[in-house]
């Protein structure tokens, strides 16, 4: 081998090392590039964390655990167990395999000698603010049966849920459960999430079916509120939380002004032009209604809860339930205004969470049950 040959040969092993520890340096470098992106996008997570919390404070961070059903309406996730914290509560949630808050699953068939209790209603009913035992639910069974009842009180409250979703679940799933007594909540925004849902209208005053089925944003709602990143910076960021509340009432306000014009446009009647609180009033009634067949065919007694409003004045409770609309005088329905039993305690005790979503306490649930005529 020549001097020259023996030089390219050196050069050439001399590149060909150069060109293997570039290649083994890449990797590193793709990893450091990596590590200092997440490094930024931890510490910018950081900065807007600790931002949130010392602009807006403490923010309310209640998952939302809410999932489409097989018969078309929205159910609390089944099997799940999540966290609701805010400034005034931290409250652990386990729902049932039938989307129920309860620690145990229903058969459809009543074990002899037990009498059922079917609560239906929004998030007061599933007691978004206290822990299960302090539901009133939970209270009412407790004191029946210590009274010498065999009785199951089902909650199959859900949050967001309007009137029109309560009579569709009860005709269509919870009726197979055989209850001997229903309770049905109503809280003020009600109406207003009769219109949301779509699921009936009125044309000249009688209550007509629209839409089949209702489940907000559909597949791409339920992966997210099934989502495990999703919910776990639901339950812990409050940047995350403040940024999704916003989003989720821009969302509902568009919800209702396209139902709102759907309405409007479809009925050439008086209803169109009417005032829209009117018309949403007699949407409820009408919806409470066909609640009220469902339970007098069936000779099963039928309680209307009436929660009172506290948002619009603060100093005293308002009665928002529609009595115009719907007459609870009528045999086999037992109308109790809640307002009645909490008056007393307005200044005395804390009836609703002050720094939260303003639901009820457990003063307020505890009341609320020994008012029961049961």
């Amino acid at each position: 081998m020549t001097r020259g040959s023996a030089n390219r040969s050196m050069r050439n092993r001399e590149a060909e090392r150069r060109g293997l520890g570039l290649a083994a340096s890449r990797p590193k470098r793709a990893l450091v590039r990596l590590a200092l992106l997440l490094g930024s996008v931890f510490l910018s997570a950081l900065v807007l964390e600790v931002g949130v919390l010392l602009a807006f404070g403490e923010q309310v961070k209640f998952p939302r655990h809410v999932v489409g059903s097989e018969f078309g309406l929205r159910i609390n996730q089944p099997n799940s167990t999540y966290r609701h914290k805010s400034a005034d509560v931290t409250v652990w949630f386990r729902i049932n395999g039938q989307g129920m808050r309860a620690d145990r699953d229903f058969s459809y068939e009543k074990p002899e000698g037990v009498k059922r209790i079917v609560a239906l209603g929004d998030s007061f009913t599933l007691g978004y603010e206290v822990d299960a035992e302090k539901t009133f639910s939970s209270i009412l069974e407790r004191e029946l049966n210590d009274r010498g009842h065999a009785v199951e009180v089902l909650n199959a409250g859900v949050s967001g849920y309007s009137t029109a979703e309560a009579a569709l679940y009860l005709e269509r799933e919870l009726l197979r459960y055989d209850p001997d007594l229903v309770v049905v909540s109503f809280y003020g925004n009600d109406p207003v999430d009769n219109v949301r849902s779509n699921l009936f209208s009125l044309v000249n005053d009688r209550l007509v079916e629209g839409a089949s089925s209702y489940v907000p944003a559909g597949r791409v709602g339920d992966f997210l509120n099934t989502s495990s990143i999703f919910n776990f910076l639901s339950e812990r960021s409050n940047a995350f939380a403040l940024l999704k509340e916003k989003a989720t009432l821009l969302a509902k306000r568009r919800m209702v002004m396209e139902n709102v014009e759907t309405l409007e446009q479809a009925e050439a009647t008086a209803a169109a032009a009417e005032d829209k609180v009117s018309y949403q009033r007699r949407l409820a009634g009408a919806t409470f209604e066909r609640i009220y067949r469902t339970t007098d065919q069936r000779q099963i007694p039928l309680i209307i809860q009436s929660i009172p409003s506290r948002r619009t004045a603060p100093e005293r409770l308002v009665e928002r339930f529609p009595l115009e609309e719907f007459d609870v005088t009528r045999k086999g329905v037992w109308f109790l205004p809640a307002k009645e039993v909490l008056d007393p305690w307005l200044g005395q005790e804390q009836l609703y969470h002050e720094r939260s979503h303003g639901h009820w306490t457990p003063h307020s649930m505890r009341s609320w049950a020994r008012l029961s005529p049961l």
